[in-house]
C-alpha cells in the first residue's frame, strides 16, 4: 500500500454532518425534518427511479444499491449501470460499496465520491454470495479484516465514511455464554474509534431472515446510541412497517434517523407528510404508474443501478403483491412482461379489475412485507415461488448474478 502524503485527506468527524446535510437538501414532503428518513441500500431495488419516488413521498436521504468495488473498476458494462448519475432530485445520497481489499475499495470509492455525499461499507448482506465474496455481514465476523479496511479508508476519503452493520451472530451452538449485544457493541466501539462518520445498525443477525426474521433489537441500538451517539450519528434499521413504528423506534432508540427497506418497497409513502394510517390516500396503482414514469425518465440500467427490465418488474410485483395473491393471471402476466407497453397494458387490466369490484384505496394494507408474519400469506408465497420466476429467492440469486456478472470464480 502506498503511503504518500498526497493520498491522505483526514476528513474530521463532524457529529452534526447528517443534520447539516438534511438542512442543505430539505424535503418538504417529509413527515418530520429533524431526523433522517432513509431508503436502505437494496440490491437491484434502491435504483434511481425508486429513490426519487420515495423522496416524493418523504424520504430525505437515500443509499444506492450495493456497488461491487472490483466490478466497478474492471467492467465497463458494470460502470455504465452503477455510476451515479447526478440528479438534483436525488440528493442527499450515500453510495454503498462492498469488498474487503482496502486498495480496491478505495479506488472504487474515489470514482464515486465526487457524485455523492458519503460512502458506506456493506456489512449487512446475509446472502451466501457475500460469504464467498468476503463482504457483507460476514465481514463482521472477521474483525481484523474489517478494521483494516476502515482504518485504511477513513484518512483517505474526501467524503464521510459510513458502515452499515448487523448484530453479531452466535455461530457456535455450544457457546451458551455468547452475548450478542455485548459482542456487537464491542465491535461497534472499535469501528467508532477507527474514525467512521456514521453507523447504521440493523438490529438482527445475519441468521434472522425469512420466517425466522423476528423483531429488530431496538434496545441494543439504544445502547449503541447511549455509548457512541455523542461522537457520531447513528441510524436504526429494522421492523419499520409504518410511521407509528418510526415514532416508536425513535422514542426507544433516540437514533438520528430511521432506515427502512422492505416496507418501503411495497409502500414508499411511509415517510410522507400526509399520514397514510389508518387510511391511505395513496394507492398501489398510483405508485405503479408513478414509478413507471420515473423509470422511463431514468432507466435503471443506465446509471440507475438496476438490472434492465427485471428491476422495474420486481418493483411492480412488490406494489401489487396483494392483488397477485388472488389474481394468478395478473401475477403470471407481470412475471412475463418484456417491455413498458406490455407492463402498462397489464396495469390497465389491473385498474379495470379494481374499478369493477369497487376497490378502496383507503382500505389497502401491506401484503408482501408481512408475508413471513402470517401462515396463510407464507403458503401463498411458497406457491408463488414455485410457479413464477420473479420472487424472493430468485431475486436474491439471479439479481446478484446479473448485477455482479458471475464469472465462476466465486469472487463477487
Amino acid at each position: 500500500m502506498t503511503k504518500s502524503d498526497s493520498e491522505f485527506c483526514n476528513l474530521p468527524v463532524d457529529r452534526q454532518w447528517i443534520d447539516k446535510l438534511l438542512k442543505r437538501h430539505p424535503n418538504p414532503n417529509s413527515r418530520i425534518h429533524n431526523k433522517a428518513l432513509v431508503v436502505a441500500p437494496m440490491v437491484d431495488q434502491s435504483d434511481l427511479p425508486f429513490r426519487i419516488l420515495c423522496r416524493q413521498y418523504g424520504a430525505n436521504l437515500c443509499f444506492t444499491p450495493m456497488i461491487h468495488s472490483r466490478l466497478l473498476l474492471d467492467s465497463a458494462a458494470y460502470r455504465e449501470k452503477f455510476m451515479v448519475k447526478v440528479v438534483e432530485a436525488d440528493r442527499p445520497l450515500i453510495a454503498q460499496v462492498c469488498g474487503s481489499d482496502p486498495e480496491i475499495v478505495l479506488k472504487a470509492s474515489r470514482i464515486l465520491e465526487p457524485f455523492v455525499d458519503g460512502i458506506d461499507i456493506n456489512c449487512g448482506c446475509p446472502q451466501g454470495i457475500a460469504r464467498r465474496g468476503n463482504y457483507g455481514a460476514f465481514l463482521l465476523e472477521k474483525e481484523d479484516v474489517l478494521l483494516r479496511l476502515v482504518r485504511y479508508l477513513t484518512p483517505r476519503l474526501r467524503v464521510p465514511l459510513s458502515v452499515k452493520v448487523r448484530l453479531l451472530p452466535n455461530i457456535d451452538p455450544e457457546d451458551k455464554d455468547f452475548d450478542i449485544p455485548k459482542a456487537s457493541l464491542a465491535l461497534y466501539s472499535k469501528l467508532v474509534d477507527s474514525g467512521i462518520h456514521l453507523l447504521t445498525i440493523h438490529g438482527r443477525t445475519r441468521l434472522h431472515k425469512g420466517p425466522l426474521i423476528g423483531h429488530s433489537d431496538w434496545e441494543t441500538i439504544r445502547k449503541a446510541v447511549d455509548m457512541f451517539g455523542s461522537k457520531i450519528p447513528i441510524f436504526a434499521n429494522g421492523s419499520i412497517e409504518n410511521f407509528s413504528d418510526v415514532e416508536e423506534c425513535l422514542k426507544i432508540t433516540n437514533a438520528d434517523g430511521i432506515m427502512s427497506s422492505e416496507s418501503l418497497l411495497e409502500f414508499p409513502p411511509i415517510f410522507f407528510r400526509i399520514p397514510q394510517t389508518p387510511t391511505r390516500t395513496v394507492g398501489r396503482m398510483q405508485l405503479c404508474r408513478e414509478y413507471v414514469e420515473l423509470a422511463k425518465q431514468y432507466p435503471p440500467v443506465k446509471m440507475g443501478q438496476g438490472s434492465k427490465f427485471k428491476t422495474i418488474r420486481t418493483h411492480i410485483h412488490r406494489f401489487l403483491h396483494a392483488d397477485m395473491q388472488d389474481d394468478h393471471q395478473l401475477r403470471q402476466t407481470i412475471v412475463e412482461v418484456k417491455n413498458m407497453d406490455e407492463l402498462e397494458a397489464a396495469l390497465d387490466s389491473c385498474q379495470k379489475s379494481h374499478d369493477a369490484r369497487g376497490h378502496s384505496v383507503a382500505a389497502e394494507r401491506l401484503s408482501w412485507y408481512v408475508r413471513h408474519q402470517q401462515s396463510e400469506e407464507k403458503e401463498a408465497e411458497l406457491e408463488d415461488e414455485t410457479t413464477t420466476k420473479n420472487d424472493d429467492e430468485d431475486m436474491k440469486d439471479a439479481s446478484c448474478q446479473v448485477l455482479f456478472g458471475v464469472d465462476g470464480d466465486g469472487d463477487y
